[in-house]
């Protein structure tokens, strides 16, 4: 396991090196710092060059088509919005790897958390905010080019979420068990609310807008893990 775990240490090394030679930072003294990552199998380094801004770069798991990530085609209709995500500064499809502005490491969450009454709701208005943008110029930009268009928060989808919920923190995070009655309550439930939700005008989401997908950078938020937007009901 340890082996392992080093040789796998060291091609993410050598694909991180590769691609500093290619950028140009290679020669200019560039500490490689790992960053915790998210719930998928990019890995996650900011890379402090010696004489200028810092960057972050998102390694995929192996080889990458730029064009054809849902990360990049949602990242540019947003970016049409506008709306603030992070700017791709650059990208090697053999390595794997896309270069990121460097939002730094303050998400809403952590910084409520020492924050004001006063600052908690200019926040929250701000994120607010970028919501009803999101919807509005969305509706307006709504074009079949793009993947958020074409998936939508549909019977199939949300009764999925729903599911989810039941499996991961009913059952898995709060320990309850729950015996068939239970289950088949829920289920009545549920198919109420996905008839309902379903049937409602559609809108361009985000998908997984939360504190933690919303970074702070200079007193301005940032939207973060938006490649799984997609319509869902206004």
């Amino acid at each position: 396991m340890n082996e392992q775990h080093t040789a796998d240490g060291a091609q993410l090394r050598e694909r991180i090196d590769g691609y500093l030679r290619e950028s140009g930072l290679a020669g200019r003294d560039a500490r490689v710092v790992p960053l915790t990552g998210d719930a998928s199998d990019r890995r996650y380094f900011r890379i402090i060059p010696a004489d200028g801004p810092s960057i972050v770069l998102a390694l995929h798991a192996g080889p990458i088509d730029f064009a054809s990530l849902p990360f990049a085609s949602v990242g540019e209709l947003l970016q049409q919005v506008p709306l603030p995500v992070p700017g791709v500064l650059g990208h090697s499809d053999e390595l794997g790897i896309l270069a990121l502005q460097d939002l730094g490491d303050v998400t809403l969450q952590a910084h409520l958390g020492a924050a004001s009454a006063e600052e908690h709701a200019a926040l929250y208005r701000q994120a607010v905010a970028l919501i009803e943008l999101l919807q509005r110029r969305g509706s307006e930009l709504r074009s079949d080019r793009y993947p958020p268009y074409r998936v939508a928060f549909d019977i199939e989808k949300l009764t999925w979420e729903l599911q989810f919920f039941a499996k991961h923190f009913v059952e898995g995070y709060r320990g309850v068990a729950l015996d068939e009655a239970e289950r088949a309550a829920l289920a009545g439930e549920w198919a109420a609310i996905v008839d309902e939700l379903s049937g409602e005008p559609r809108v361009l989401c985000h998908r997984d807008y939360h504190s933690r997908n919303l970074m702070l950078r200079e007193g301005s938020l940032y939207i973060i893990d938006f490649q799984d937007a997609r319509m869902g009901p206004d």
